[in-house]
């Protein structure tokens, strides 16, 4: 493969990852939907999301089995991922307009849970082949690195993107989380995951077609769901990255949840789209950190250290920022352009530099993982001959995704608690101190319990850069031999 081809491929690959991310993005504002429009009561609508998150989880795992047993001539995922973007987009639109048509009651809260099952599978299908490819596209670690970078700059320009669309955009434009909100969050969402899945597969379908072809002929072995059981009890380092990612994910997914963001931009800082500003002044520095982080950390001295430096830098910025917040005077945030703004405050200055730096060490350790969990694949190969890319991947999902999904339950309980139990937060509500308090935790407290879960796991990680091209010696002159 020529060069130019290679970084083509190595920019268009990740494009996966928008694909996936729209999806949770869009589970972030769904307690609005079923609160609001639905009628679900707070702490239902919680659960619902934390519930139906498992069972994406569920779907993962049968997903990733159907997989590693499918050999085909269009590839092993690549008939999965098609499907499942299709179905995508249009259960996406008769699940969000079809509900609200029928009566108030018990019938437009079962078809809504039923459709949304079924959205569920889809989107399953459509990103069925996200965690395996950079094991299955991508064989030498520094190659992996950039992967995880380009990786973590879309999602960091994903995220700025969203939240400048939504909360300065979108929800001004609508009024707040109603049907109109929805409707149109789904067309933008899955209309432009399917665009990104198109083009992720047009460099993809060649590599899956070539897995499917080498497991036809030589790694015909295939693994059960026993087998993929013995998998996660043996395999210590596959272990300590999805205990990494669960955590990740979950300080990750409430950082940018709804009620999370009104508690603590409209109702403490007094102006929801002070969020949007926060995003786009931290896109570039975030990036910078991602290039220092994955560029030249990961690239020279492995994912290891990157997830160990970002952790640590992670960990030290949580705690400052949590001092900032209770000790500041977070009612002076404000950002040029946005009402009552008269002149850089020192509160705005300091909240601006620990959060660039939060955000970038964060993404540094969120991004790294893809990588990491190629090496997991290819350590499992290595030590027990079982080449298991989609059910490996899979069964991250469902860890991951099992402990990512407390989320929005945690914080409609928690808000359930101090009062709000027929409807979440908005920006009308007084500010208080258990408010608050909730804001902090689900803004700051969660990542900083992440980032030390993160420090204790890789004190047990074994796969360092020295070891992988050991493994990947012996993966290669198996396959000549073979």
């Amino acid at each position: 493969m020529n060069n130019k081809k290679k970084y083509l491929e190595l920019l268009c690959l990740p494009l996966i990852a928008i694909t996936a991310n729209l999806v949770t993005s869009f589970t972030g504002y769904l307690s609005y939907y079923l609160n609001n429009v639905v009628g679900f009561s707070v702490v239902l609508a919680g659960s619902f999301v934390t519930v139906f998150r498992i069972w994406d989880a569920v779907t993962d795992l049968g997903m990733g089995n159907i997989a590693d047993k499918t050999n085909t001539k269009y590839g092993k995922f690549t008939p999965y991922i098609l499907a499942g973007g299709v179905g995508t987009l249009i259960t996406g639109q008769i699940m969000i307009n079809v509900p609200p048509m029928l009566p108030e009651g018990n019938v437009r809260k079962i078809l809504f849970v039923l459709l949304y099952m079924l959205f569920v599978v889809f989107t399953t299908m459509q990103v069925s082949g996200l965690r395996s490819t950079a094991q299955v596209c991508i064989k030498e670690g520094k190659g992996r690195a950039t992967y995880g970078m380009v990786n973590g700059i879309y999602l960091a320009v994903f995220y700025t993107v969203v939240n400048v669309y939504v909360y300065s955009h979108l929800m001004p434009s609508t009024r707040g989380f109603n049907l109109q909100f929805f409707k149109t969050l789904i067309t933008v969402y899955t209309v432009a995951g399917f665009i990104c899945l198109l083009v992720y597969l047009f460099f993809y379908n060649k590599y899956d077609r070539e897995a499917a072809a080498l497991d036809t002929g030589k790694r015909s072995e295939k693994i059960s769901l026993t087998d993929a059981l013995h998998l996660f009890k043996t395999n210590i380092p596959f272990r300590m990255l999805i205990l990494s990612a669960g955590t990740d994910k979950l300080a990750t997914t409430l950082q940018g949840n709804a009620t999370v963001v009104v508690i603590m931009f409209a109702i403490a800082a007094g102006n929801a789209k002070l969020n949007s500003a926060v995003n786009s002044y931290t896109m570039i520095p975030s990036i910078i950190m991602i290039l220092l982080g994955l560029g030249a950390i990961g690239r020279k001295y492995g994912a290891k250290k990157s997830m160990l430096v970002s952790s640590w830098g992670g960990a030290v910025t949580c705690v400052l920022s949590i001092l900032l917040w209770i000790f500041g005077n977070y009612k002076s945030l404000n950002f040029p352009g946005y009402d009552g703004f008269n002149g850089w405050s020192t509160f705005t200055l300091a909240f601006l530099g620990l959060f660039v730096i939060m955000k970038g060490f964060n993404m540094i350790g969120s991004n790294v993982l893809n990588p990491m969990l190629a090496d997991v694949i290819d350590y499992e190969y290595y030590c027990s001959g079982k080449y298991c890319p989609g059910t490996i991947g899979a069964l991250f999902n469902l860890a991951d995704k099992i402990i990512s999904s407390l989320g929005p339950t945690v914080i409609a309980i928690l808000c359930a608690m101090i009062g709000f139990g027929g409807s979440l937060p908005t920006a009308e509500d007084p500010f208080s101190i258990p408010l608050f308090a909730i804001g902090i935790l689900g803004l700051y407290g969660f990542s900083l319990i992440g980032l030390i879960v993160n420090i204790i796991c890789m004190k047990f990680y074994s796969l360092t850069p020295e070891y992988m091209q050991e493994i990947r010696k012996e993966l290669d002159k198996r396959e000549r031999e073979n």
